[in-house]
This record gives structure tokens, sequence and C-alpha cells, in this order.
């Protein structure tokens, strides 16, 4: 995987109009790869991300967010930007309200259990608690209260990605080739509807894809840039070679 020389950052692909990896720590552009601009307008937006312009409390805020995702191994896609999204969202309700602020650290450990929850991730409170040596009451009363507030507002409901946003936002870290993604893309819509995690089965298509292509990428690079174990890929790919399989019998 491409690593900023600078800083050492990861960078994105493509980011420029002329398809150029740009660092997504200290935006230095490093490097230049082919483009489809017919093909998919792929423009992420970085909710953990700040600017200058970002108030100090929402700064606070996320920073919080990102140590504790750090602290319990949450990946950084979905869940954390689910979390930073919502944080952004409702930043009058956070930043303002005394019953968050008070305690940031409570307040995020509660938004990410039930993050998890919308992904089917459930993680137990205790153990959340647990691996970060806080406190399990005051984090269970605030759940209790995001899920009230989010009943009225409906805050938490997420609006999940499918498969194929997924695979759009993270096949340029893998491989140039167009054909390699128009492909995956292909198997994606044709089993979209079969269910499985949108992720597992994004990277499980790209892995076959490149096979089917006689792209050499590996499933510990493709886990890698999907943040998902190289088993998981593995497992995704041969559940979607079966499915191929029974489908042209």
């Amino acid at each position: 995987m491409l690593t900023c020389p600078a800083c050492n950052g990861r960078p994105i692909s493509p980011e420029g109009p002329k398809g150029e990896k740009v660092c997504t720590t200290c935006g230095l552009v490093i490097d230049h790869t082919h483009y489809f601009p017919n093909f998919t307008q792929w423009n992420p937006e970085w909710y953990t991300n700040w600017s200058p312009e970002d108030p100090e409390p929402l700064k606070e805020w996320l920073t919080t967010l990102r140590t504790i995702s750090c602290q319990l191994q949450i990946p950084r896609f979905p869940f954390q930007e689910e979390a930073a999204k919502k944080i952004r969202k409702e930043k009058n309700l956070f930043l303002k309200s005394q019953r968050f602020a008070k305690n940031k650290r409570v307040t995020v450990i509660a938004l990410i259990h039930l993050i998890l929850k919308e992904y089917d991730k459930n993680r137990p409170i205790k153990q959340m608690c647990q691996e970060l040596n806080t406190e399990y009451k005051p984090v269970l009363k605030q759940v209790w209260i995001l899920k009230k507030i989010n009943g009225k507002k409906n805050i938490i409901k997420t609006n999940r990605k499918k498969s194929k946003d997924y695979l759009l936002e993270h096949a340029h870290q893998i491989t140039n080739k167009k054909e390699t993604i128009v492909l995956a893309k292909k198997i994606l819509n044709k089993f979209q509807k079969r269910g499985g995690n949108p992720i597992s089965m994004a990277a499980g298509a790209l892995y076959y894809s490149c096979k089917i292509t006689k792209n050499r990428s590996s499933k510990n690079q493709i886990g890698e840039a999907f943040n998902i174990s190289p088993r998981t890929v593995d497992t995704n790919e041969r559940k979607i070679r079966n499915l191929m399989l029974l489908t042209n019998m």
C-alpha cells in the first residue's frame, strides 16, 4: 500500500481532476493514476477530519471519537465515519446539551454501541466498558437517552451504503483496471438482494473479479483496503464463486 513520503499517511486515489493520489493527512500530491471520469464520480467526505473553520467543541468530540475507536479497534469505515456524521449532523444536540457535553467519552461509547448495532455488529456495553476501563451504568444511561431522542428525531438511523458503494469507494486502492472494477460491479448488481455484509460482499466480488481478469491483487491487499480480514475476503469470494456457478448452470 502506497504511503506518503512526507508524513507516512495513506493516500486516496483518485482525488484530483486528473486522478492524483493525495495524502489524506498532509495533502501532498504523490502520484497520478488512470481515472475513468465517466465510470464514477468519486468524491468522499471525511466526517472524522476537521477543518480550521470547525468550532473547538466539535474538534474535541471528533478527537474523543477517534481515540475511543482506536482503543476499541473500531474500523474507520463505516463505523467511525457514521458516528462522526451523526455528531456533525446533530452538533447542536451534542455540543450544546450539558447532558452530553459534560462527559463526551461516555456519550461517544454509547453512540458507537448504537452505530455498531445498526450494522448488526452488536458489541455488549459491558465488554466495551471493560476494555476502556469505564463505568458501565453511565454508558448504559446515555444509550437509553440516545435511544429516546432517536425515537423522536431519528438521529441514529444510518443510511446504509450498498455493496456497490463500498466497491467504488475502495477498489481504486487495489487496481486501475476498469474491466476488473466493472465486472465486480456487475456481480454485485446481480447478487445484492441475497443479503450479507455489504463491505465483505464488495471485497469478495473484487477478489473474484481480480482472479477472472488475471489481476494479481491478493486477498491480504484487498482486506487492508476494505478494513476487513483476508479470511473474510476469501470466504466471500468463494460464496460469490459458488453463486456464479449456480446461476450459470
